[in-house]
């Protein structure tokens, strides 16, 4: 068929080594799988709807907030979690896993903190 456009799988070598891939991922970027409470999910995402990026949002709360030194939300408080993935600058995700360390915490519930915290900051979510 002309016109379209054909899916393509690698395969592995002869070898059973896998091939080089042409695109390389950016080292500078981190994918990280995160699970939002609802609460945060849901109000980042409406103020997603009138800024862009949700992985843009996340990074800027992470820089605003002193996750050293913030009060830690409870991820066991809510029973249903929403996963998402973002792309999070490889220092960015360096400080997060360093601070993990630091205060005993998954680097989840950091994110979260500091989405909580960012949106809290805003007056869009209420602390308890």
């Amino acid at each position: 068929m002309r016109g379209t456009k054909k899916t393509i799988i690698r395969l592995q070598s002869e070898d059973g080594q896998k091939r080089p891939s042409s695109a390389s991922p950016n080292p500078a970027v981190r994918k990280l799988v995160i699970r939002l409470l609802p609460g945060i999910s849901e109000c980042l995402r409406a103020e997603m709807r009138y800024r862009g990026d949700l992985s843009k949002m996340i990074i800027e709360a992470i820089n605003s907030v002193d996750l050293k030194n913030v009060i830690l939300v409870d991820l066991f408080a809510e029973s249903r979690i929403e996963t998402t993935m973002i792309s999070i600058p490889t220092k960015v995700h360096a400080v997060l896993k360093a601070l993990s360390k630091t205060r005993a915490a998954s680097m989840n519930v950091l994110v979260n903190t500091a989405v909580a915290h960012w949106l809290a900051g805003k007056g869009i979510i209420k602390l308890a």
